[in-house]
């Protein structure tokens, strides 16, 4: 490669009448400094498959701590009697302080039980695909739904802590920590909000505003003020659950706030992990 370019550079030379010996030393260059950029590609390359792989053992590593710190959690929280007195008289408070919000906490476990979750999921992996018309951004919203779901239901196989000791609570058949209904708020409320978030792409990408500055309008104002508003809905959401079931007697105070710090962590660390940009 580097003799034909040689050769080329004499031609012109010759045309030009300048002096052969100066132009090439001048310019002369050979196979070694051809094949720079194609190094220098590779070692880009390297360095970014490296940090990728840096990234998703972080995010995995941070999954497992939170995963075995909640399952160390319920095994000290089962053993414990002093615990155990203490959430039972918030239970009992909770439940006569707000004796009138029992049927509506009957309906919230309703809506989030798994005959009314699984459908509402299925319709926002559907809009989600709708939107991206990507498999990949669909499998990585199911991925979402699914994984957390199943860690907690792992953890409650594992920890085995029974139900408080209410006459709802002895009905139950599943373990109590963590919350599962407060899990699969989580879980919906997330994929709504990822949904919502593909949707403002999508807007954005038709208006061509995808590229724009920050401070430039990004979207139209009436989308803008619709999406925080539902965003704001969407977050309070998993809290007024998980007091719910606090209130109809199913779960202690510790199952809930367990489960509204556990499930968000995995779910955003299966977000990361499923990107397809990745």
């Amino acid at each position: 490669m580097a003799q034909t370019w040689r050769q080329e550079v004499q031609e012109s030379q010759d045309i030009q009448g300048l002096p052969s010996d100066v132009a090439i030393s001048d310019v002369a260059i050979d196979d070694a400094t051809i094949s720079v950029a194609p190094g220098q590609t590779a070692v880009q390359s390297a360095t970014h498959a490296i940090s990728r792989h840096r990234t998703s053992i972080g995010i995995v590593s941070l999954a497992l701590a939170v995963v075995a710190l909640a399952i160390v959690e319920g095994l000290i929280l089962r053993s414990n009697t002093a615990d155990h007195v203490a959430e039972m008289r918030l239970i009992l408070a909770a439940g006569a302080r707000w004796a009138a919000f029992v049927p509506a906490a009957h309906t919230i476990a309703v809506c989030f039980s798994a005959v009314v979750a699984v459908p509402v999921i299925v319709v926002l992996l559907g809009v989600i695909w709708a939107v991206t018309r990507s498999a990949g951004q669909m499998l990585r919203g199911l991925a979402m739904a699914a994984l957390p779901m199943a860690v907690v239901g792992l953890i409650k196989t594992i920890v085995d802590r029974p139900r408080p000791s209410t006459a709802r609570g002895a009905l139950m058949p599943d373990p109590s920590f963590p919350s599962g209904h407060t899990a699969c708020s989580v879980v919906v409320v997330s994929l709504a909000l990822f949904a919502l978030q593909v949707i403002d792409v999508r807007i954005k990408d038709s208006r061509g505003l995808a590229d724009t500055a920050p401070q430039s309008p990004r979207s139209p104002l009436v989308w803008r003020v619709l999406r925080t508003v539902l965003t704001v809905i969407l977050v309070v959401v998993p809290f007024v659950v998980a007091l719910s079931r606090v209130i109809y007697g199913v779960h202690y105070p510790t199952d809930v706030c367990t489960s509204l710090v556990l499930t968000p962590v995995l779910v955003w660390c299966v977000y990361r992990l499923c990107d397809p940009a990745r």
